[in-house]
């Protein structure tokens, strides 16, 4: 069985972690990009900047702290139109410094961002807004509901589908998937497409560091994917898909990025189940476990439904600044992964009832015999 192996980082103690003096100047932040006071950015982020031999005496959680403070000044440094490293001594050294450290790319993630951020009065805000606070919010409470339901993925690629043990680790999948539903409820009821199309977004433009533009603390680099490619993609995905997924596998937690190179090698849990219906159609918990990731399936499908309403309304023309998300990602090529999602739901739904029928026959079989 495979074991992913995934280090629980404790959020709380990052979160309480203030390496680089930062607690006040984060507070004039929102203030700064309100009235896009680039000179005040620079100097507050020039400030905060450590130098080699301090970064080396950090531990590996106050190396998050400050990657967390020092991508939140540059990012809003980017946002009113300059380069951070160009304008901000010591910064690129510094980035990649912290990246040595982390084995996580020279800026912030959505890890940084979201997990990693205090809360209350301590919290590292671009605006301030209370939408801002509550988007931030929902995407802290379900990224370890997906970290536990990757943990579930690794467990099921060598686990036989007639095994009890597959269907009750779906059923558990199922749960950590239906928080996901919760969650984009919570930001349709509580965060307007405008506010993030326009107020939001150009924050996490991407910056240059030693050459290569990296992408900001976007939601779309949670590690989905890798349900995805556990569930249906690694042999039932398409072009587009596998090239958004391998660009966004760089942004992931390090101990996450080697499954996005092993798990594309293996068959899917679609693929898997739907062989062991057509070949033991008859066995019940082969048909526990295909109803089981039909539902886990359904569940995607939900979330990605009412994620592309969000995107297409965020990213219409006459409400947003961009054509692409945060994440790289066009309002087609989400379409294309919710089609291709529902796609292998029915595939499911079908085998299942090609199974259902083919136990019927055999049934009507032995009662001619």
């Amino acid at each position: 069985m495979e074991k992913v192996g995934v280090q629980h980082i404790e959020a709380a103690h990052v979160q309480m972690l203030d390496p680089l003096d930062c607690d006040r100047a984060v507070r004039t932040l929102p203030a700064l990009n309100a009235v896009a006071d680039l000179g005040g950015l620079v100097t507050a982020a020039g400030s905060a900047v450590p130098n080699t031999r301090e970064v080396a005496d950090f531990s590996f959680p106050e190396c998050l702290a400050a990657m967390r403070d020092l991508g939140i000044f540059a990012g809003s440094i980017k946002r009113h139109g300059a380069e951070p490293v160009e304008h901000v001594p010591g910064l690129e050294a510094a980035l990649l410094n912290l990246s040595g450290r982390t084995g996580m790319i020279p800026r912030d993630t959505i890890h940084h961002y979201a997990v990693w951020n205090p809360l209350g009065l301590r919290e590292r805000l671009y605006t301030g807004e209370q939408m801002e606070i509550l988007l931030k919010s929902s995407v802290r409470r379900s990224l370890p509901k997906i970290t536990a339901a990757i943990e579930l993925c690794g467990s099921l690629h060598e686990v036989d589908p007639a095994d009890i043990e597959f269907t009750f680790k779906v059923n558990e999948l199922v749960t950590s998937l239906r928080s996901m539903e919760d969650a984009i409820e919570s930001v349709v009821a509580t965060v307007t497409p405008e506010f993030f199309a326009r107020s939001l977004r150009p924050y996490f433009e991407e910056f240059r560091v030693a050459g290569r533009s990296y992408l900001g603390p976007a939601a779309a680099h949670v590690p989905l994917a890798l349900i995805d490619l556990c569930l249906w993609a690694s042999d039932n995905g398409d072009a587009a898909y596998t090239e958004f997924w391998e660009d966004s596998a760089e942004h992931a937690l390090p101990q996450l990025r080697p499954l996005y190179d092993r798990w594309p090698r293996k068959p899917s849990v679609v693929t898997r189940v739907a062989d062991a219906l057509r070949a033991r159609p008859d066995v019940p918990n082969v048909r526990a476990s295909a109803e089981a990731v039909s539902r886990a399936l359904r569940s995607l499908v939900n979330f990605r439904g009412k994620h592309y309403t969000i995107a297409k309304k965020a990213y219409a023309e006459e409400v947003g600044l961009y054509t692409t998300g945060s994440g790289g990602g066009t309002i087609a090529l989400l379409d294309r992964i919710m089609t291709l999602t529902r796609d292998n739901s029915l595939l499911m739904r079908d085998s299942r009832r090609r199974a259902d029928s083919a136990r019927r026959q055999a049934g009507a079989k032995q009662c001619e015999s």
